[in-house]
């Protein structure tokens, strides 16, 4: 495919994940109040309206995190815009995984300009995890513990699958480099 075609499908790709974000966040609103919960496979995965005023998976950047949040995704948004417009011949898989990224971005940075918080809803269950406090070292870890995964969206969903297909992608081609080539 022609650098032109891979953008087109990466564009494509951006508009509808984006659109499919925010029709699903606004059919959450429109439906459920704002903490309720409906399952939708029993028990394991639950449709649960939250408004996220942190970050992916509840990642938290202290007490004025909220203030970095909206300028730090603006700031990872034009960086993936830049490297959607630069790449060259990066295929389509790479501009698609892009697309991907670009429109997940998009969609939690309108919610944070119109919300001040980011509309989660899917909610599942996984096996408990849990980690005792331990020291090693200087180190004190105060332990961990999760019974269900963090709610989150399409948007995070499609910033995830991006950036995995990025990273696998980056590592076939790394291994591709250090192979020697015909004789």
């Amino acid at each position: 495919m022609t650098a032109s075609r891979d953008r087109l499908a990466a564009g494509l790709t951006a508009a509808a994940v984006f659109a499919l974000d925010q029709t699903t966040k606004e059919a959450v609103r429109a439906s459920l109040s704002l903490g309720e919960s409906r399952p939708l496979l029993g028990d394991l995965v639950r449709i649960t309206y939250i408004m996220n005023p942190q970050g992916l998976m509840g990642l938290s950047f202290g007490p004025a995190g909220h203030l970095l949040l909206l300028p730090l995704s603006l700031l990872a948004a034009a960086a993936i815009l830049y490297l959607f417009i630069r790449w060259q011949r990066a295929g389509t898989l790479a501009s698609v995984s892009l697309g991907l990224i670009l429109a997940g971005a998009a969609g939690n940075i309108l919610d944070r300009v119109r919300f001040g918080a980011v509309v989660d809803f899917i909610d599942c269950d996984i096996p408990d995890i849990a980690i005792p406090p331990f020291r090693a070292g200087f180190i004190n870890f105060s332990g961990f513990a999760l019974d269900r995964w963090y709610t989150f969206n399409v948007a995070d969903s499609a910033v995830l699958l991006g950036v995995a297909v990025l990273f696998v992608l980056s590592l076939l081609r790394e291994e591709g480099r250090g192979k020697p080539g015909p004789a």
